[in-house]
């Protein structure tokens, strides 16, 4: 081989490296903001859509390390969704823990389903637990009893059936930040589609200054297929527009939703 042939293949191997590397750094580069740490969060205006965003497994990495202040491990997450609004909030915290903690109005969270063009619950049915098993159910959590940072149980059906687990993490006269996840897991043909832990949600809901609060949201899903999974973006930025507005008290059905579509 002559030493100028070696020399090019020793020069395309040094570039194929350098680009693996430049894709490997852009992946890790990816950083979602966060009340809690690092970059402020861009809310928009009171009255304004929230802002949406959504990351799949190709953009964010595989063991896509979540900020140390969500306490969550690394993991496979399929999709991320990232949400962040304000919105005006007359009362306190406790009318804030009170809608959490009803979990029979969860039926009535609405959402755009832009294949159907109507509106659609995102919870066809749920119910408080009065423990982690699915069979002992109970009626709604008091305001009191979500604010007292015990761990709370529920069970909801919205794309399968779950047992999930709620609980205040931080409360205060004006911040109240709340951790869900499931408990229970999904099989399909046998084979595990989700595990316990493998959704996990974070709600930050803060007083800006009087009758304005921020909101924001950061829901992980993770699983087996992580990195397979690459669609259902309009469902994704739909539903979430549905949880805000159920925290934020505005109408479910008010227009326009966050993506219409074209049926």
């Amino acid at each position: 081989m002559s030493l100028s042939l070696r020399t090019t293949r020793i020069a395309a191997a040094g570039s194929l490296v350098a680009l693996a590397l430049a894709l490997a750094a852009a992946k890790a580069a990816v950083t979602v903001a966060v009340p809690c740490e690092g970059p402020p969060v861009a809310y928009p205006a009171v009255g304004e859509p929230p802002a949406i965003q959504v990351l799949y497994y190709d953009e964010l990495g595989p063991r896509w390390a979540p900020p140390r202040c969500a306490g969550w491990q690394p993991a496979n997450v399929a999709f991320l969704i990232a949400t962040a609004g304000r919105f005006h909030h007359t009362g306190g915290v406790e009318e804030v823990a009170k809608r959490l903690g009803k979990i029979s109005d969860y039926n009535e969270i609405l959402y755009w389903s832009h294949t159907r063009q109507a509106w659609r619950p995102l919870m066809p049915e749920a119910f408080a637990l009065a423990g982690p098993d699915p069979e002992k159910k109970r009626g709604d959590f008091t305001a009191a009893e979500m604010l007292a940072g015990d761990p709370r149980y529920f069970w909801q059906s919205a794309s399968g059936k779950f047992a999930y687990r709620v609980q205040v993490r931080e409360s205060d006269a004006n911040r109240l930040v709340i951790e869900m996840e499931n408990i229970t897991g999904l099989q399909v043909l046998f084979l595990p589609v989700f595990k316990p832990g493998d959704a996990r949600m974070l709600y930050f809901i803060e007083r800006e200054d009087g009758d304005v609060w921020r909101y924001y949201a950061m829901i992980a899903v993770s699983g087996p297929f992580a990195a397979v999974v690459r669609s259902g973006h309009e469902s994704f930025v739909n539903r979430a527009g549905g949880i805000f507005r159920y925290f934020a008290g505005i109408p479910m059905t008010q227009d326009p939703p966050p993506i219409r579509g074209n049926g």
